[in-house]
Order: structure tokens, then C-alpha cells, then sequence
């Protein structure tokens, strides 16, 4: 029998061999519940070796094998048993009856594998085995099958045990879970040593000599006895565990009962103590006692407000507060069940649609009469989902259904529906089925959601009508904030003692921008002990980064959604303003490849899909009241543009100049779309959104992308179609965009250019960007015949750019000829010819050319009279035109009287406040101010800017033109606070609306020069000029009229200062510039030679002042009359030459000549009529007739206390001149009191250091030395010293002569 002993060994070592790689049943591959089997079999293998011999143990080792199976052991039995199969014993056949009766049983184990393999493939197995080989009688076989069965079921409910009830390690729950595991070591264990006990039986040697079933049987049953024994003790351990098992399961039913653990609920008490501890008192008072609030809380039968509310707000909004707050009106308010959950990322029970369901089923739940047997109702639905808590969701929303019924009126708040990861698609399908459960009580539940996502949109149409909507702007907490930091502040020992205190609450209020997060996080970054408060304010609090990087990680669920996100971010990054819903979504559609509207259109709702990409990428965004789109918060943006926001994502690398060039490229696309192609029309269909935004803003965005040559490349290949001319069209006729705006456009490109070291031809490209269009529109129309509508109105367009920028001769080149086309096509009245005529006089009257556009003016009024009707807006506004031409030429009666006819005309035709009628009042207030009416003027502007700021809006240009008439009717009227108050309040407006660049502030800021000069604060005049100066020549060019001008009042300035060199350089530069653009007759080049010519007479250089005047006059006299104000003026300083040479009976003979016209032409209480007649008593005085001096300053005098008032700083001169008159004729009492009065009004009302005030000082000083007070003279005269030296330097000739005077009266 050795060979037999040798033949049953080998198969046993075989399959332990094969064990290895043999791979485990799928069913049981990755369960927890086979992890623990194996364990027990890997301890019942130990156990198993621990009891082999040691000659058994060289022969069947296992412990190499931790992972053998079953199955291994009984494929060695199986090849043992057909081995003896084979030898044919006698007792064989008998055998296989036995199997045949008990295989049955066989089959019910494995159905029961089938079902639950974790526990019972392995056990079953193996005694499947056992009743295969030891077995023979049916009683001991069914007696073993029902053992196996009981063993089955218990081990199937206590997985079903754990599965339901939690079984922390060292519980008594726990202790009893590892019984059952001992015992089934024990068992494993026993098969192992029975299956080698029989084994051993196959291979004994007297097994061949046995000849009946007797002895088969007595051999096995020595064999299986010991097992029986054991087996029985086992089993009966394993009973006793399902007896500890139901105990155990009934007490912790009793105790879910109690806590309701078994809905997986959280609790929110905590969340809701530490909100309430950081609220501010006083605050959410906004809401809590708003309308919509307090009719959503009542619960009235007569209640008709929507039940539910959506309160949306972006982050760091203060929501989750304010929520806390709605929580104790509630409360306070009584009367109804409370209910609210804080929803919360990354909590398991707090960051779904099903954790909120499962919370307020506890929530209700704990007020329901029928809490006990909802309770079971669960229990049953956990043991048929076989899980600790209950997972369908059906079986919720039933028991939702269910107990919303069953309770008292009731108020639920959820916060936070943002925290909770979910498409948008099962947000609304939850929200309406919520809504729909919620709304089968009588009265309804009452529902509030707290989001930063925008409400949801659902399908059904009358869902959006049962919420009330309600959205926290950053004024409704603005005044919430303000108590915050307050609060804040002072309760901090570090900054309720700064210096700036009052400041640093302003300025976090100011920069909060609805968010108390902000100022709260702000705040704690200042108590660290930050004293540069403006330093810590410019960048954003550390902890809002946290915030920004948690959203991003949240909303980043996939890499489409993600990158889809990440152009919208950059789209918003980018805009220059709120862009809206449908800007938003075409804008990304054309980043994601769109290349032509037809596509676009088909696609659908733009304004749903723009909502749709917003609710995407929330609550990043923001959306605002008129459905329009902007960050959060601009701490987002710092936050996007550093390099934490790319830790999150490669797709957010964002930086400024980026986002702009991409911006740039989107922009340029959308308008080369085939759409937009046709030359000779401008097709825009509906649907077009981003064509206004594009077109206004494509050169704020590409100045923007740093020295990006493929942005540059990009405009001028656009530029140079005529893509590019259209746009320039549409921003001007369409968009109605100012020629101002146009120059500011230009010169932006043209600067970047420059700074960008571009190539020369994109630099020339942008520098005269607009004449280049306007030449392309022309070339492109010229191929058209000469009637053709497009190619006049390109014509058109380039005069008149040529005219904006100044080059009058070639833009009346082209208006001549467009006349001359007007009047053979169409007929010398058709009001478009009419038009030309218009446009052809305008431009002479920008030459000087005051008498042609007179005539031609006269020439179209009589034809539109004829053709249109005398009271025909295009009549009125050429008979506005004239009255603008008697203006130029001084013939203010004329204009006067015309602008009456006029406004009488537009009032009956218009309407009073029509902004045509508003203009006439406003040349008629002009007219007042040249005539020196000024209170007349002041009255009538006032009157306009109340009316414009009704009508038009206080901030409409047109009112701020006005204004700027009424601070240059102060400023006539000496009134220089009141004029600069003014001027930098429309300065400010002017900035902000129009931008600092635009011809409009330019002018604004001119004109504050000018009253910081009649101030005689020339340094500030001067600094204000040199501004304004470089941005005209950038922006305008260096040429240009405007320029120039500016270049004249700089000069003034030094003149002023007593620079009197650089004054005539600069006018020297002004009147070449000037006489080769405008030429040598053009009045503002008259103007520059008259200033050349004052500079000539400060220095004392008479005779070259004298004959420069005399060129000036006789020019002025021939082109503009002998009448004309600016030729009297040149008479004015003509008169002071001969005057400052002694030639005082020439003065006095020239200015009786200008006296006896201005009285005829302005009337003797004109402003300059005085002036002239003052000077004509200056003549007296130096001639020694000071009575007749005296007298005619006398009636100066008078006359000027009643037309400007005593204290206008005309009034003051004349009595400072009466003074010194009174002076020259020994009267020095008389002459002291006067130059007392003059001295303490002009301190008063102008300034100590006004140079009127320094000039009446510097007399009065003069005339105490006359009258031997040398005390007071030196007083005075080291005072006039000392403020003259500090306002106009120690070297101004008006020091020098005041030093002079003093050293005078020190040495005598």
C-alpha cells in the first residue's frame, strides 16, 4: 500500500500548490463581509497547523498558503475519493446511494450560496463534503443539514445586524460579533482536521481488505464522532449569539427611536448658537422689518404672499446671519413649528439634496403625533435596502408626503443650497417636487431658501410665480456693514485708537461692496497691528482667498465644466462694464469657435442660456437687478489673478493683460462675422447683443494687453477692411458717440502703440487712425456714381473729420464740391444742399471768416424760410447759427435780439424743457455775459441747469455745460470760490462719466486754471496747464486749435508770474504753429500777436509792442471791422503803449476813440466800457488833471458798485484808482480811508494774497509813509514783501519794487 499512501499524498499537495494563483470566487472578491471570513479561516488555518504532528507537519504545511480555500482542500478529497473509486471496493456502490439520498440537501446550500456567499460558500462546502463521505444514515444527514441551515440564518441576520445598527469597537454589540467570530475559527478549524482524518481513512492499507458497508461504517463513524461532539458545542455557541444578537438589536431600535440616528440627520444647533454669536445688534433689520419678509412670515388665512422665498446673495453677503437672525423672528413670532438646516460642503450630512430631505423629514419628524410609527415604517424600509439608514430616496419623498400633513403650520429655512453638490437639472427637479409636497397643507408650509445661486428655473410656468424673490444688493447692507465695523472698531483696543479711525470706517464702508465678510476679515488683518491702513485696504484680507479657492474647487466638477468656467471668468474678468445675459453667452460662444451668426440664432434663448452659464459658474458671479453680470467681489478678481487660483485648476491661469488681449480677439471675430460684411450696408438683425459692447469697447481692451504685437497685428489687418470704418461708423451714427470720444480712442491707440515700440506703420495706423477710416470709407464709396447717397455721406464724414481735427481748408475743399453736387442733384433748396451750406459756413466761421458765414447764413435762412417754414427746427437752428456769427463779430444786440426770436419760436414749436428750446437759453444767457449782464446770465443759466437737470440728468453733458457757463458767470462776476467749487465738481463728473482724456474735461480743467489765475494762483494755474497741455497733445495732436490754445494760456501764466522771457518763446512757438495751420488773419492768430506784443510791453520794449499793435490793428479793422471787440482791444493796448511811453495826449485821443464806440456798440455800463473809460482818467492823471480823473473815476465808480456790486474786484480797482487820484492831489486822509476800505474788502473777498489785495497794501503802505507813520508803512511794505516773495518768487518785478520801497523807508 505504499503506492497508495504515496498516491493520496500527492493531490493534496497539488491543490495547495494550485491555491496560489487560483483567483477568488467573483461574488466574494471585494465584499467587507468576506475580509472577515477570511480572516477567521486565516486563524482556523493557524489553529489547524498548531495541532499537526510533526511528521504531519513537513507533509502538509498551510502556512504559505494564507489565502488557500476550501474549494483547494476539497478538490485533494475529491482526487483521494476517485482513486478509491477506481480500485472498485465492494462498499463502493452503497456509497453512492447515501450521496444520491442526502445531494438534495446539497442543493438547498446552494441556493443559499447564491444569495449571500460572503459567509456561507465556504461552510457550506466544506460539510457538503462531510455528508458526501461520512454520512450514511438519512436521520444523521437531515440532522446535519438543519444544523447547517440554523448556522446559515443566524450568520445572515447578524450580517444584516451590522449592516443596520452601528457596532462601535469595545461596544457590547461589538463583543458579540467577535463570538461569532471565535466560533467560526473553531469550525473552520474542525472541517480542516476532518477532511485530513478522512483523507488518512481513504489511505489506510486495510481499506482494500473491507468487504461490507458494516465496516465502512464503523471506520467512519470513529472518524466523525470527535467532529459530532464539537460540532454540536459549536453550534449551540453560534444560537446563544443570535439570542445576544436580538437583545442587542431590540435596544438599539428603542434608542434610534429616540435620537432618529437612522435618517443620518446632523445637528445644526451648534452652527446656529455660533451665527448668533457673531451678530452685530441691530443689524438685518433691513429684512427682518421689510414688507416681503412680514408678509411671507404670516400665516393668516387672509394671507396671499407666496410661501415660499428665495433670498439670494453672493458670497460673504451675510446670509448665513441673516438666516440666523429670520431663526429668532420666527421664534418670537410663535405660533408655527420652526425648522432650519445650514447646509455645509464637505460635511456628509449636510452637502446634499438628500441629506437636506433627511433633515427635515428629523426636523418635522420630532413634531409629529405619529413619529413612533413612521419609525417602523423605516426600520422596514432599512431591512429591505439591507443598510444602516435608509437609502431610497422615493421612500423619503413618501414619508416627507406623509408627515407635512400630520403637523401644525410650519416654517422651514434651508441655508446654503450652494454647499450641496448637484446638477442644476436635480436642483429644480427637487425644488419643485419640494414645493409641490409643501403646498398640500391648508394653510401652506412656509419655505425660505438662503443661496448665492440665482433661483432656479423649472419647467412649469407657474413655479416662478409661488417664490418671492428677493436679492441682497450692497445697499441693503450697506448701513448693516457700517454697524459692523463700528462695533468692530471700537470694541478693538488697536484701532479704536488710531488716528484714523473716522477715515478707515468710511473707507470700509466704501470699499465692502456688499460684503460684511470683507470688512469683517479686514478688520481682523488690521488688528494685527497694521497702522498703514491704506497699504493693509488696496489687497484683499487673507481669509477671503480661502473662500474664493473653496468655491472653485466646489463648482469644478468635470474638466468641460471646468474649462467652460474658466472663459466665462475670463469674459467677466475682462469687461469694462456689467456685461448682460445675452453679451455672456454670445461672447462664449465666440471664444468656443463660433464663426457666424446664422449658427448662433438656431440655437436658441439667449438670455436663458446667458442665466443658464451664470447659475454655472455661481456664485462666482453676480447678477444684478437689470440682468446684467459681474464678479462677487473685486477681492475675486485679485484673487483669479494670483497664482493660488491656478493651484486649483491649469485652466485658471488668468493675468490682466491675458484676459484683455483674449477679450480683444473675441471682439475683432464677432465683428468680421459674414454678417457684418457687406460694404455698402449695415444688416443688423435682431439678436446681435455683443455688437454694441464690441464695438464700444475694442480699443479699451486692446490698449490693455501690455505690448501685445498679435493684438496690434489683429486691429490693423481689421482696420484695413472695411470692417474697420463701419465700426468707426456705427460708434459715431449709430452709438452717438462724440468726435471728443472719437480723438480720446485714437490717442489711446496711438500711446500704446508708442509705449509698446510697435512698428512704424502701426504706430502711424493708430496715430490718425480716424482720418484713415474715413479716407478708406471714401475709397471704398467712390466706386459708386456720383449721386449715390453712401458716397456723399463719405464724403461728408471725412469733412468733417477733417474740420474736428482742425484742417479747415481741406474739409472746405470737400464741402465746396459736396455743395456744388448737392445743388446739380438734387436743386439748390433741397434741404440736404441746405445741409452742405451748413456745414461750408460752419467752417468759415472756424476760420475767422465771420462775414462770409453771415452772408451764407443769411443765404440758407431765406431758402429754408421759403422751403421749410419759418418755425422749422432746421430753420430755427440756422437762425441759431446767425445769432452765433453777430456774436463772433461783437454784435451782441443783434444776437440778442435773434435768439429772442428764436427761443419764442422753439418754446411754442418744442415745448419749454425740449433740449433745443434749453440751447437757445443758453445762447441768450451768453449773449447777457458778453454784454456784461451777468446777473441776467447767472439768473437764465440757473433756470437751464434746474430744467436740464430734470430733464436731461445731472450728469448729461449738456447740463454740465451749462453748469460750466454758470461757474464762468461767477467767475465774471469776481465770485472765484463759487466759479472753482463749481468747476471741480463738473471736473469730477466730467472724469468719471466722460473720462480724463475727453475735450469736455480738458475744457473743464481749463477753466479751473483760469480761476486759480484770477485768484493769482498762478503756480497751480501753471501745474494745471502743463497737464492739460500734454494730454491735449497726445490726445488732439500738437497742432491742433485746442492745443494751442492751451499753449497761450500757459504763457499767460509765466507773464503772470513775471517769466516774461519764456512767455515770449512760447508765444513765439503758438504764432508760427498758428499762422502756418490757421494763417497770419485768423483771429486766434491776431490773439497770439497780441499776447507777443504785452510780452513786449512788460519787458519795456515799447516800440516793438507799439508796432506789433499797430499790424494787429490794421489787420483786425479790415478783416473783422473797425467795430468788431477784438479790434477795440488791440485800440485798448495800443492806447497803454503810447500811455507807458509818455505819450499820454495819444492815449488819451485813442481812448476817447474806443470810449465814444463802446458806448455806441456795448452801451456805457458795459465792463469794457468802464475799463476804457478808467483808462481814459489814468490819462488824466498822468497828465496832472487829476479832477477831471477824479470825477470820471467817480462815475466808474458808481456805476460799477450798481451793475457788479461794491465788492466785485472791478469795483475794488476803480476805488483803489479813485484813491490814488485823491493821493496825487495830497488828500492822503481821504486816500488812506479809501485804500483802507479797498485793503480789508479785497482780504476779505479775494485773499491776503490776492495780487489786487498785495497792490492796495503796497498804496496803503505809500500813503502812511506820505503822511510820516513810518511805522505802519514799514509794517505794511515788509508784509506786501513777504507775501509777494512766497506767491510770485523774490525776482517778479512787483518784489523788486516792493523791496525797493521798503529799503526806502528803513533808511530814512
Amino acid at each position: 500500500m505504499a503506492s497508495s499512501h504515496s498516491s493520496a499524498s500527492l493531490p493534496v499537495r497539488a491543490s495547495l500548490a494550485f491555491s496560489r494563483t487560483a483567483p477568488l470566487p467573483g461574488s466574494l472578491k471585494s465584499t467587507a463581509s468576506y475580509d472577515r471570513v477570511l480572516a477567521s479561516w486565516s486563524k482556523a488555518i493557524d489553529l489547524f497547523n498548531s495541532k499537526l504532528t510533526k511528521d504531519e507537519s513537513k507533509r502538509i504545511n498551510l502556512t504559505q498558503f494564507p489565502r488557500a480555500q476550501f474549494e483547494d482542500f476539497l478538490a485533494a478529497a475529491n482526487a483521494v475519493k476517485e482513486q478509491v473509486e477506481r480500485k472498485r471496493y465492494p462498499w463502493t456502490e452503497h456509497l453512492h446511494n447515501v450521496l444520491r439520498h442526502i445531494n438534495r440537501y446539497a442543493v438547498v446550500g446552494d441556493i443559499i450560496v447564491q444569495h449571500h456567499a460572503e459567509y456561507t460558500s465556504l461552510v457550506w462546502g466544506a460539510f457538503r463534503f462531510l455528508l458526501l463521505f461520512a454520512v450514511e444514515e438519512r436521520s444523521s444527514s437531515e440532522e446535519l443539514s438543519k444544523a447547517l441551515e440554523t448556522i446559515i440564518q443566524i450568520v445572515f441576520r447578524a450580517e444584516e445586524y451590522a449592516k443596520l445598527f452601528s457596532t462601535p469597537s469595545g461596544s457590547s454589540t461589538d463583543r458579540v460579533f467577535q463570538s461569532l467570530h471565535e466560533n467560526l475559527v473553531r469550525l473552520f478549524a474542525e472541517i480542516l482536521s476532518f477532511l485530513i482524518r478522512t483523507t488518512r481513512f481513504f489511505e489506510k492499507p486495510t481499506l482494500s481488505k473491507i468487504n461490507n458497508w458494516n465496516n465502512v461504517r464503523r471506520f467512519v463513524s470513529a472518524g466523525i464522532s470527535p467532529f459530532n461532539t464539537k460540532f454540536r458545542g459549536i453550534l449551540k455557541r453560534i444560537e446563544d449569539f443570535e439570542r445576544d444578537v436580538e437583545k442587542d438589536k431590540a435596544s438599539k431600535t428603542q434608542q434610534e427611536y429616540q435620537n432618529g440616528v437612522w435618517l443620518k440627520h446632523a445637528d445644526f444647533e451648534a452652527d446656529l448658537q455660533k451665527l448668533q454669536q457673531v451678530h452685530i445688534s441691530g443689524t438685518c433689520q433691513w429684512f427682518v422689518h421689510s414688507q416681503a419678509y412680514l408678509q411671507w412670515r404670516d400665516t393668516s388665512s387672509t394671507s396671499i404672499a407666496p410661501d415660499f422665498m428665495w433670498i439670494q446673495g453672493k458670497p460673504g453677503s451675510g446670509k448665513s446671519v441673516l438666516a440666523s437672525q429670520i431663526i429668532q423672528d420666527l421664534h418670537s413670532f410663535g405660533g408655527s413649528i420652526v425648522t432650519y438646516i445650514f447646509c455645509k460642503n464637505g460635511q456628509e450630512n449636510k452637502n446634499t439634496l438628500e441629506s437636506i430631505l433627511r433633515n427635515l423629514i428629523f426636523e418635522i419628524l420630532e413634531f409629529s403625533p405619529q413619529k413612533q410609527a413612521f419609525h417602523r415604517l423605516l426600520l422596514n424600509a432599512r431591512l429591505n435596502e439591507k443598510s444602516q439608514y435608509v437609502q431610497s430616496m422615493e421612500v423619503l419623498w413618501n414619508l416627507l408626503t406623509r408627515i407635512i400633513i400630520e403637523v401644525d403650520i410650519i416654517h422651514c429655512l434651508v441655508d446654503g443650497l450652494d454647499e450641496c453638490h448637484s446638477p442644476e437639472s436635480e436642483r429644480i427637479a427637487f425644488l419643485n417636487r419640494l414645493v409641490k409636497i409643501f403646498r398640500q397643507r391648508t394653510p401652506h408650509a412656509k419655505l425660505v431658501f438662503l443661496s448665492q445661486l440665482q433661483p432656479s428655473e423649472s419647467e412649469d410656468s407657474s413655479f416662478s410665480s409661488l417664490w418671492t424673490n428677493i436679492s441682497i444688493q450692497p445697499a441693503s447692507v450697506q448701513d448693516d456693514i457700517k454697524l459692523l465695523a463700528l462695533t468692530r472698531i471700537e470694541n478693538s483696543k488697536v484701532l479704536n485708537l488710531h488716528p484714523e479711525k473716522d477715515g478707515l470706517l468710511k473707507q470700509l464702508v466704501a470699499r465692502s461692496n456688499g460684503m460684511p465678510l470683507w470688512t469683517d476679515l479686514m478688520i481682523e488683518e488690521l488688528e494685527a497691528g497694521h497702522w498703514n491702513i491704506h497699504n493693509v485696504l488696496q489687497r484683499p484680507p487673507e481669509g477671503l482667498f480661502d473662500l474664493w479657492r473653496s468655491i472653485l474647487e466646489r463648482i469644478s466638477h468635470s474638466r468641460r465644466i471646468t474649462e467652460r468656467i474658466s472663459h466665462v471668468l475670463q469674459l467677466v474678468l475682462a469687461a469694462a462694464r456689467p456685461l448682460s445675459y445675452e453679451e455672456l453667452a454670445l461672447g462664449l460662444a465666440v471664444a468656443q469657435g463660433l464663426s457666424q451668426h446664422e449658427d448662433y440664432d438656431r440655437r436658441g434663448d439667449a438670455t436663458a442660456e446667458g442665466r443658464l452659464i451664470v447659475n454655472e459658474s455661481s456664485p462666482l458671479l453676480n447678477s444684478l437687478p437689470d440682468n446684467t453680470v459681474e464678479l462677487a467681489h473685486s477681492s475675486l478678481k485679485d484673487y483669479l489673478f494670483s497664482q493660488d487660483a491656478l493651484s486649483v485648476s491649469k485652466f485658471f491661469d488668468f493675468n490682466e493683460q491675458d484676459v484683455h488681449a483674449q477679450m480683444s480677439t473675441i471682439l475683432i471675430k464677432y465683428m468680421s462675422f459674414q454678417s457684418f460684411s457687406d460694404a455698402f450696408t449695415e444688416q443688423i438683425q435682431p439678436g446681435c447683443f455683443l455688437l454694441e459692447y464690441a464695438t464700444r469697447w475694442l480699443v479699451y481692451h486692446s490698449t490693455r494687453t501690455g505690448a501685445s504685437t498679435q493684438t496690434a497685428n489683429e486691429l490693423v489687418i481689421f482696420f484695413d477692411t472695411h470692417q474697420g470704418w463701419k465700426w468707426l461708423q456705427r460708434l459715431s451714427d449709430k452709438y452717438n458717440v462724440s468726435f471728443g470720444h472719437l480723438q480720446v480712442l485714437q490717442s489711446d491707440l496711438a500711446s500704446w502703440a508708442q509705449l509698446s515700440c510697435f512698428i512704424d506703420k502701426i504706430v502711424s495706423t493708430f496715430g490718425s487712425l480716424l482720418l484713415v477710416l474715413a479716407q478708406n470709407r471714401h475709397e471704398t464709396m467712390k466706386s459708386l456714381p456720383n449721386d449715390s447717397p453712401l458716397l456723399l455721406d463719405s464724403m461728408t464724414n471725412l469733412a468733417r473729420t477733417l474740420r474736428y481735427q482742425g484742417n479747415w481748408k481741406e474739409a472746405e475743399e470737400l464741402q465746396v464740391q459736396l455743395m456744388k453736387i448737392h445743388k446739380r442733384i438734387l436743386g439748390k433748396e433741397h434741404p440736404d444742399t441746405l445741409m452742405s451750406m451748413h456745414n461750408l459756413a460752419l467752417g468759415f466761421d472756424k476760420q475767422g471768416r465771420y462775414k462770409e458765414s453771415e452772408k451764407l447764413n443769411e443765404l440758407i435762412l431765406e431758402k429754408s424760410t421759403k422751403v421749410l417754414g419759418e418755425e422749422h427746427p432746421s430753420t430755427l437752428t440756422t437762425m441759431s447759427n446767425l445769432a452765433l456769427t453777430f456774436e463772433n463779430q461783437g454784435r451782441y444786440k443783434e444776437s440778442e435780439k435773434l435768439n429772442e426770436r428764436i427761443l419764442e419760436a422753439r418754446t411754442k414749436v418744442l415745448g419749454a424743457e425740449h433740449p433745443e428750446t434749453l440751447k437757445t437759453m443758453h445762447n441768450l444767457a451768453s449773449s447777457f455775459d458778453s454784454q456784461g449782464r451777468y446777473k441776467e446770465s447767472e439768473e437764465l443759466n440757473e433756470r437751464i441747469l434746474e430744467a436740464k437737470t430734470r430733464v436731461l440728468g445731472a450728469e448729461h453733458p449738456e447740463t454740465l455745460t451749462t453748469m460750466s457757463n454758470l461757474a464762468s458767470s461767477f467767475d465774471s462776476q469776481g465770485r472765484y470760490e463759487q466759479s472753482e467749487k463749481l468747476n471741480e465738481q463738473i471736473l469730477e463728473t466730467r472724469t468719471r462719466v466722460l473720462g480724463a482724456e475727453h475735450p469736455d474735461t480738458l475744457t473743464t480743467m481749463h477753466n479751473l486754471a483760469l480761476s486759480f489765475g484770477s485768484q493769482g494762483r498762478y503756480k497751480e494755474s501753471e501745474k494745471l496747464n502743463e497737464q492739460i497741455l500734454e494730454t491735449k497733445t497726445r490726445v488732439l495732436g500738437a497742432e491742433h486749435p485746442e492745443t494751442l490754445r492751451t499753449m497761450s494760456n500757459l504763457a499767460l501764466t509765466f507773464e503772470n508770474q513775471g517769466r516774461y522771457e519764456e512767455s515770449e518763446k512760447l508765444n513765439m512757438q503758438i504764432l508760427a504753429t498758428r499762422t502756418r495751420v490757421l494763417g497770419a488773419e485768423h483771429p486766434e492768430t491776431l490773439k497770439t500777436m497780441h499776447n507777443l506784443a504785452s510780452s513786449f510791453d512788460r519787458q519795456g520794449r515799447y516800440k516793438e509792442s507799439e508796432k506789433l499793435d499797430e499790424q494787429i490793428l490794421e489787420t483786425e479793422t479790415r478783416v473783422l471791422g473797425a467795430e468788431h471787440p477784438d479790434t477795440l482791444t488791440t485800440m485798448h493796448n495800443l492806447a497803454s503803449s503810447f500811455h507807458r511811453q509818455g505819450r499820454y495826449k495819444e492815449s488819451e485821443k485813442l481812448n476817447e476813440q474806443i470810449l465814444e464806440t463802446r458806448t455806441r456798440v456795448l452801451g456805457e455800463e458795459h465792463p469794457n466800457t468802464l475799463i476804457t473809460m478808467s483808462n481814459l482818467a489814468s490819462s488824466f492823471d498822468s497828465q496832472g488833471r487829476c479832477e477831471e480823473s477824479e470825477k470820471l473815476n467817480g462815475k466808474i465808480l458808481e456805476t460799477m458798485t450798481r451793475v457788479l456790486g461794491e465788492e466785485h474786484p472791478s469795483t475794488l480797482t476803480t476805488m483803489h484808482n479813485l484813491a490814488v487820484t485823491i493821493f496825487l492831489q495830497d488828500r492822503l486822509k481821504e486816500a488812506e480811508q479809501l485804500l483802507v476800505k479797498v485793503t480789508d474788502t479785497s482780504t476779505r473777498v479775494l485773499g491776503a494774497e490776492h495780487p489786487h489785495t498785495l497792490t492796495a497794501m503796497s498804496c496803503l503802505a505809500q500813503n502812511y509813509h506820505a503822511l510820516d507813520d513810518r511805522n505802519k508803512a514799514i509794517e505794511l511794505m515788509e508784509k506786501v514783501v513777504d507775501l509777494r516773495s512766497k506767491k510770485i518768487g523774490p525776482n517778479h518785478p512787483h518784489t523788486l519794487n516792493s523791496v525797493s520801497l521798503l529799503n526806502k523807508y528803513t533808511s530814512t
